[in-house]
């Protein structure tokens, strides 16, 4: 269990590890890339759809859309989701963009990063894969970049990273595998405010993080 919540928290560290202090001291996301568009293919026995990132201000901003369609015994369901990260990660706002709802909440790991310079955010993103049970498998050539694979033995999982950012992510086994894939990467591009802005006929709804958790 413990090796399973670390790996979980790895994952939301580097969906929303965000920097906290505005100016320039503070601590780049993807340092290598000021802004940039990253499409994905997402595909699985029981599941299909398209992802789209959108990234600004070295990952200060981020906006995540997510399409799929499910396969559930003959049943469909379809998905169109969408994720943004508000005042530099510290807020996080999941959105259903079909039932036009959405829930608000505080990072829980956004106190980990306070004041942490890019190299120790690095090393701190290294340390729970390791905790994770993770270990560098070989490197892959995804959508023109060159990824570093890494492989989780106790959960099964397999992804390829470049610069911070996941290209790459394999989760599950046999029938429950589902792999997503970037097909495409556009750099130093300016992305719409649009992208980032909350649709105004979301209704919206606040939640503390601790009461899900039963504190």
């Amino acid at each position: 269990m413990k090796i399973l919540n670390s790996f979980i928290l790895f994952f939301v560290s580097v969906i929303i590890c965000a920097n906290v202090h505005a100016g320039t001291s503070t601590p780049k996301r993807y340092p290598k890339s000021f802004s940039g568009i990253i499409n994905y293919e997402i595909s699985g026995s029981t599941i299909t759809g398209t992802e789209v990132v959108y990234y600004d201000d070295w990952g200060r901003r981020e906006a995540i859309y997510t399409k799929t369609t499910m396969d559930l015994a003959g049943v469909t369901v379809d998905r169109y989701t969408l994720t943004i990260l508000e005042e530099n990660g510290q807020w996080i706002n999941t959105i259903d963009l079909n039932a036009r709802t959405g829930m608000r909440m505080r990072n829980p790991r956004y106190k980990d990063y306070v004041g942490k310079s890019s190299r120790e955010l690095e090393k701190i993103t290294k340390n729970n894969l390791i905790d994770a049970g993770a270990h560098k498998a070989e490197f892959e050539w995804i959508a023109g970049k060159t990824c570093v694979v890494w492989e989780k033995k106790y959960t099964s999982v397999k992804t390829c990273t470049w610069n911070g950012i996941i290209l790459k992510k394999i989760t599950g086994t046999g029938f429950s595998r589902i792999t997503k894939v970037a097909t495409e990467i556009k750099e130093h591009v300016t992305i719409p405010e649009e992208k980032f802005t909350i649709p105004p006929d979301i209704e919206m709804k606040t939640v503390n993080i601790s009461t899900l958790h039963g504190n």
